[in-house]
């Protein structure tokens, strides 16, 4: 009874306690700033939203590492956050390169588990068909998707931020960049999807970031998207909004948690 007493005290110890690294990883002509929590075994890989650092991943890092020994690992996409940008080279092509060179460098090159939010899912896929069978599996919250994201939605989204572009540059580099490349990007994306086949758990918001005809048309294509695959599972929360992580961050670290497990990734529990 005292040993099984002292290994859960150890646990749990070890839990609240774990690595915490923070560090810059330098691609060609700029560097990545990542966040990694250490673990042993598939390396869990945060993608975030367009327009976002990877900070927004800090509390459901922090309740899977309760749970999970695996490695975390959130990152700063160039020209967000503590990483900077190299201005003459940037799409989402390079990006993802500059990301799995950079996880090279940090000593993870096999196996890979992501969870992406929102624009992120165009960079998981685009990682994915690149760095063939190394995904293991995906957990996508409220992401963009090939039936939403089409080529006249990509133009008309672009379109609206033309006439803020010289304020953008002057607050935002990164969204700068990122609305430049916009179009190019979910052209990316929904070529990508077209052979992304990887065990994935899908979580939609009821209260998406767009109104009317537009809602109901996201939360449809992400619907639909979902069931292409038998390997795809589907979850609606119905009072949560886009960043579901900020309104449901258990349940969201909870599916995180069951998906990794369940694909029997190596060293996955504690």
């Amino acid at each position: 009874m005292k040993k099984i007493l002292l290994l859960t005290l150890l646990s749990i110890y070890t839990s609240l306690h774990a690595q915490i690294k923070d560090t810059l990883v330098k691609v060609g002509n700029h560097s990545l700033y990542f966040h990694i929590t250490e673990g042993t075994g598939c390396p869990i890989i945060f993608e975030s939203g367009g327009g976002n650092d990877g900070s927004v991943w800090k509390d459901v890092m922090m309740l899977i590492a309760k749970k999970i020994n695996a490695p975390l690992i959130a990152y700063d996409r160039a020209g967000f956050g503590k990483s900077n940008i190299d201005t003459t080279n940037i799409n989402i092509n390079t990006e993802v390169t500059d990301l799995y060179n950079s996880l090279n460098k940090l000593g993870f090159k096999d196996d890979y588990f992501f969870v992406a939010h929102s624009l992120g899912a165009a960079y998981t896929m685009k990682f994915a068909n690149d760095n063939k069978n190394t995904v293991r599996g995906a957990v996508f919250i409220d992401v963009v998707n090939p039936y939403f994201l089409t080529a006249e939605r990509a133009k008309s989204i672009k379109t609206q931020f033309s006439n803020e572009l010289s304020a953008i540059k002057q607050e935002s580099i990164g969204f700068y960049q990122l609305i430049l490349n916009y179009e190019n990007t979910a052209k990316v994306m929904r070529e990508s999807a077209e052979n992304f086949n990887i065990p994935l758990t899908i979580i939609a918001s009821g209260i998406t970031p767009f109104e009317g005809q537009t809602r109901t048309e996201f939360i449809e294509g992400l619907k639909k998207f979902s069931q292409e695959q038998d390997n795809r599972k589907y979850i609606l929360m119905n009072d949560a909004e886009h960043f579901v992580f900020y309104d449901k961050p258990e349940e969201v670290a909870n599916e995180i948690i069951k998906l990794y497990t369940n694909l029997n990734l190596p060293d996955s529990g504690k």
